[in-house]
């Protein structure tokens, strides 16, 4: 029978788009996959994938390799690495001189999608399988015409968006309405779960990290001194390199970014906070 695989993050679209395909098809074949994003998620989002994992449906969590970094067997060796070396996040900025940024977001292809690829084929090689993605068409000016179903040379595959036409909001509905548990982080104002912080963040999602998990900046201004790189493309108005402490001073100012807002820092952030309306 054809293996249906999903690709988990541990957000709310591919949390969706699991249940869409485990509602249509035999929980035997459906195949759901995890990849660390190199090391750079939160414990909270590594901990919601367990829970999904032990009381919904096993998840496989695949760790990115240095051999992943190239399409070449032989360039791992080349490069001074075994192919089986763990890929971390630093490490795949490292040895590409860079952090990712959203013009050039490399950490898709290097931490998910070729970790996915190579394990699914040792898995299944006689090809019989499908992908489900979580793309949905309003979340991007790229992703407005998503279609539900094309096919995918990379994985030489068949690739669907089952729910290419809904919105968030739809999404957490949908997840609430299966009586799943939702990554807690989107109960504390997080936007973006997948990485702890995503190198998209936006700027109330850097004051968020700072105030909520200090740690995560801190995580991001040793591999900024590791690498030798800005984790964020220049982003601060009047800059055209932002290290993190660039970044989080001004995360913390109002609208054109030059004063300090005394709101946005001082008063601690809510219990729960979302948009979505996940705390009534």
């Amino acid at each position: 029978m054809t293996k249906r695989i999903v690709g988990f993050s541990g957000g709310i679209d591919s949390q969706a788009v699991a249940g869409w395909v485990l509602n249509r098809y035999d929980k035997q074949d459906v195949v759901i996959v995890n990849t660390d994003a190199g090391g750079n998620e939160h414990p909270m989002t590594t901990e919601h994938i367990a829970w999904y994992s032990e009381n919904v449906h096993p998840v496989n969590t695949i760790p990115a390799i240095v051999a992943d970094m190239w399409e070449g067997e032989d360039q791992p060796e080349k490069h001074g690495f075994q192919p089986t070396d763990v890929l971390t996040f630093p490490l795949m900025s490292t040895i590409k001189g860079r952090f990712p940024s959203r013009r050039a977001q490399f950490c898709t292809e290097k931490l998910k999608l070729r970790p996915v690829r190579r394990w699914v084929q040792a898995q299944f090689p006689d090809g019989d399988y499908e992908y489900y993605a979580g793309v949905r068409r309003d979340e991007s000016e790229r992703r407005k015409t998503t279609p539900f179903t094309e096919f995918d040379a990379f994985y030489d595959a068949y690739r669907h968006h089952p729910i290419a036409d809904w919105t968030k909001r739809m999404c957490f509905d949908f997840i609430k309405s299966r009586g799943e548990q939702i990554n807690p982080l989107y109960t504390l104002g997080f936007n973006r779960v997948g990485c702890a912080p995503c190198i998209n963040s936006s700027k109330d999602d850097v004051l968020n990290w700072l105030r909520r998990f200090p740690e995560m900046i801190d995580k991001v201004r040793g591999w900024e001194q590791q690498v030798g790189r800005t984790y964020f493309a220049p982003i601060v108005p009047g800059m055209e390199i932002n290290f993190i402490d660039d970044i989080v001073r001004w995360s913390q100012t109002s609208r054109g970014g030059r004063q300090v807002d005394l709101l946005r820092v001082v008063n601690d952030p809510p219990s729960c906070e979302s948009q979505y309306g996940l705390c009534e």
